[in-house]
């Protein structure tokens, strides 16, 4: 009860406070000071596993505003890391605007839960039109708003450009990710692919697998 109602609250959080404006700068370490940040979270529903682009960040500077909006990649705060969905693409499929928490694995990588979209998305709209209509669109729409999966952000180079290489964390990156075959039985232990994918699965298994690491205090 209690984290629903902070959830629901404008939090004013200060000292340090940074962001990167791109990818590029966050890999080499290169962050930008800030004052204070106010940061809304817009509904209850959503954050059932702080997942989805539901935050805004703001400054009460105007400039600085706009910046965060629609030009910053990562936001730090302590040891809590929002990244801006704005730009993020996975499948050709935009995430929509808002930050989403992110958290750390390795220096050149990061984790942020979200709504399923791309062809995985796709398949299950689908599915669920052809088994009850109309209806069950509506019904499998409103399902992606509660059952959310891990994405990663990880470092890839292309024709001599850094790109923002998103990969859905599925059976086959948990593979590589998790090297404790207890951690992998336990993951397999959910025997529906759908089920197994998200995030309320996946998360513990990553924590206890020890990946996510602590936000170095720029």
């Amino acid at each position: 009860m209690i984290l629903g109602v902070l959830l629901l609250m404008t939090i004013n959080v200060s000292g340090q406070c940074c962001y990167c404006n791109t990818y590029e700068d966050f890999l080499g370490g290169q962050w930008e000071k800030l004052d204070t940040v106010y940061c809304n979270s817009h509904s209850k529903s959503r954050q059932l596993w702080w997942g989805g682009n539901d935050f805004t960040l703001t400054t009460g500077d105007a400039a600085t505003d706009r910046i965060l909006k629609r030009e910053a990649f990562v936001v730090m705060q302590a040891d809590t890391l929002y990244v801006n969905c704005r730009n993020l693409v996975f499948e050709k499929t935009r995430f929509g605007s808002g930050y989403t928490k992110a958290k750390r694995i390795g220096r050149q990588s990061l984790l942020f839960v979200n709504r399923i979209i791309g062809s995985d998305a796709a398949g299950q709209s689908m599915g669920a039109r052809f088994a009850l209509g109309a209806i069950g669109g509506a019904i499998a729409a409103a399902d992606q708003m509660k059952q959310q999966v891990c994405y990663v952000i990880s470092w890839g180079p292309e024709e001599g450009k850094l790109l923002i290489p998103i990969r859905l964390v599925d059976d086959e990156l948990v593979d590589k990710m998790v090297t404790d075959k207890d951690l992998i039985r336990e993951y397999y232990s959910e025997k529906n692919k759908q089920n197994r994918i998200l995030a309320n699965h996946v998360m513990p298994i990553l924590e206890k697998a020890g990946l996510f690491e602590q936000q170095p205090q720029e």
